[in-house]
């Protein structure tokens, strides 16, 4: 319980960390604000294991009794029910659930284990430095590029991220967090990892809802770096399944211009913050 208080989910750093970077000089100004604002939605325990989160309408899940592992519809499903969640339990239409839910039942405590939820101790900058964070690899080590017997994994090495070949489409958001013009869409994009640190070259892009005028209403040119971090971020999607189109073929990818992230496909306003992430050429057709 002490290591909750560095813990990503109680302190929001993850979101803090590309804040500071975006409002760079101006963050003494834009700190307040996200205080207020989007620091608000951090976890307390009570949140997880006694009442459901205030942004699904709150409510205690079973009284005022103190559930060790609450069922993930309640507790984890409320925070995370706009994109992660529906993913894996196939609630986007015309899509299955993720293969561990369909096929094992695996609740989200099967991946995660207490030591991301609750934190180690450790102040990490965002999710994907966690030590304890879930890799597909620590449970399919055979999946590994060296000496593995599936051609594909042998080709492609380390360049790309599992989920590239394993995931379906999943809900990327647009100006949620302006008001007028939100509107979440069903998408699916190869591009670079925005990661310096990824073990891989290429991974699924997700587009977050970071616009550059989102803190007008408070502060004024807030975000004088807005171009320093991609908008189209790293994403796990959370619907894994064994066999997707990619898997059945190579040129379900290779010239398949469609489903890589280009610079065609950019907003105008976010063009520059994303020149690292897109593709400029299309892998060639086997």
């Amino acid at each position: 319980m002490a290591r909750v208080k560095t813990s990503l989910h109680f302190t929001v750093r993850g979101e803090e960390t590309l804040m500071r970077i975006r409002s760079a000089h101006r963050w003494p100004a834009v700190e307040p604000a996200f205080r207020q604002a989007c620091a608000s939605c951090h976890a307390s325990c009570g949140d997880c294991h006694v009442s459901r989160a205030r942004s699904a309408r709150g409510g205690l899940m079973d009284g005022h009794l103190f559930a060790r592992r609450p069922a993930m519809e309640q507790a984890c499903g409320t925070c995370h029910g706009g994109r992660v969640f529906p993913e894996y339990m196939g609630r986007n239409e015309g899509f299955p659930p993720d293969v561990h839910w369909q096929k094992g039942k695996m609740d989200c405590a099967a991946c995660h284990p207490v030591s991301q939820l609750h934190g180690d101790g450790t102040a990490y900058p965002n999710r994907h430095a966690v030590a304890s964070r879930p890799s597909c690899l620590g449970c399919h080590p055979q999946a590994r590029a060296a000496g593995s017997p599936v051609e594909q994994h042998a080709v492609h090495g380390d360049k790309i991220s599992c989920v590239v070949c394993h995931a379906t489409v999943y809900r990327g958001c647009e100006n949620c967090h302006v008001g007028a013009g939100a509107k979440s869409s069903l998408q699916f994009k190869i591009g670079k990892s925005a990661r310096p640190d990824a073990p891989y070259l290429y991974t699924l892009l997700r587009h977050v809802p970071t616009v550059r005028t989102m803190w007008d209403p408070k502060v004024k040119d807030a975000m004088p770096a807005y171009d320093a971090e991609p908008t189209w971020k790293d994403t796990v999607p959370h619907n894994i399944q064994r066999k997707t189109a990619r898997t059945a073929s190579c040129n379900a990818c290779h010239g398949n211009a469609r489903i890589f992230l280009k610079p065609g496909d950019l907003n105008p306003n976010e063009a520059a913050a994303n020149q690292t992430v897109v593709v400029t050429t299309i892998p060639s057709r086997r």
